[in-house]
């Protein structure tokens, strides 16, 4: 078995297509189903900003009636057909394209479609192998990657509605995320924006609950193919994190900004401003009641969140403070300690 690597221009990858050069094999593909609008414009949008993607795996073979060589792409066909397909205007870029929400190809600026169409994708070319000696070349490729978490596992397995939104909104948020150093570089490498941003989430569906990856994949798999809630769930996260970069910016550089406490945040902004399942509950203990018209008085609010962070940072388990220091100490994903630090921080912001 014999390999080269190469490089091919989009539109050289695309010309080919259409003569028929380079076909797809469709006993490759995963049965998946096909990318949602949201995949195929978030990796469209990997293009036009100049990103790298994974490269493309072809297969030289005879073709028997023309009895010349041509190539299947045996890894990448939903790459390549989504190319494809956008560059013949089947379909508009979704708001996962932050600069060409709405545009097909035709639409794009002419400096951009130049830029597209000049694209360079990395390729191998596999020649003189058998099909049992592809799979084996797979087989051992992927034997030396780094075991997958469980946010990159989830990220592999589903490809519908719920994953591409949650893909989007990690992609808005991650840079605020290491920014206030909710999580660290090495974190987000792994997808930790994406399991962050699923564990809020889960909040809308069941409140606050012990962190249990099973929950985290029981949406995944529930909203693979139909998400009634996205828009909800879209302006919900969205108004979270507007309140989290501008209203809590001058605690981006304390205790308030663990990605525990934050979560805890979470769940008391939309406890407050929308409510959840459970949350009746806290309002009745705590004499609020949720209001879509909730506006927070940010310098009311900012002293008392720092008196929790300073409470938190000195690890004071003697003064008034006492239950929400301990719930940020110790087994800080279970329901317990995500309630109690929720409850002081709902007393600090109504």
């Amino acid at each position: 078995m014999n390999t080269s690597v190469g490089q091919i221009t989009l539109i050289d990858m695309i010309s080919s297509l259409e003569r028929k050069e380079l076909v797809i094999n469709k006993d490759y593909q995963r049965g998946n189903g096909i990318w949602p609008a949201s995949a195929k414009s978030y990796f469209i949008d990997t293009i036009l900003e100049e990103y790298p993607f994974p490269k493309i795996y072809l297969y030289q073979v005879f073709d028997g009636k023309t009895n010349r060589p041509i190539k299947e792409v045996v890894d990448g066909q939903q790459r390549v057909t989504t190319i494809l397909d956008f560059y013949k205007n089947k379909f508009a870029l979704t708001s996962a394209s932050k600069r060409y929400a709405g545009m097909k190809f035709e639409d794009l600026p002419d400096d951009v479609r130049q830029k597209f169409i000049s694209f360079q994708v990395e390729t191998s070319t596999i020649y003189a192998a058998t099909r049992g000696q592809l799979l084996e070349m797979f087989r051992r490729m992927n034997a030396y990657t780094s075991p997958l978490t469980s946010a990159e596992k989830r990220h592999a397995t589903y490809q519908g509605i719920y994953k591409w939104f949650i893909v989007e909104k990690a992609s808005m948020y991650s840079d605020l995320l290491e920014k206030y150093n909710i999580l660290t570089p090495k974190v987000l490498s792994r997808m930790g924006d994406a399991e962050f941003i699923s564990e809020l989430a889960i909040v809308f569906q069941r409140g606050i609950v012990s962190r249990n990856t099973t929950d985290v994949e029981r949406m995944y798999k529930s909203f693979d193919d139909q998400f009634n809630d996205e828009a909800s769930y879209n302006d919900k996260l969205d108004a979270f994190f507007n309140f989290l970069k501008h209203d809590l910016s001058d605690l981006s550089e304390s205790f308030m900004m663990k990605s525990y406490v934050v979560h805890s945040i979470f769940c008391a902004y939309i406890a407050v401003k929308y409510g959840f399942p459970g949350s009746d509950d806290l309002e009745r203990k705590l004499g609020f009641s949720a209001n879509a018209n909730y506006r927070p008085n940010v310098q009311a609010i900012i002293p008392k969140l720092q008196v929790l962070s300073d409470a938190h940072e000195m690890q004071d388990i003697s003064g008034n403070l006492k239950d929400y220091v301990e719930a940020c100490l110790s087994t800080t994903t279970k329901q317990h300690q995500r309630t109690v630090r929720t409850e002081e921080i709902i007393k600090a912001i109504i």
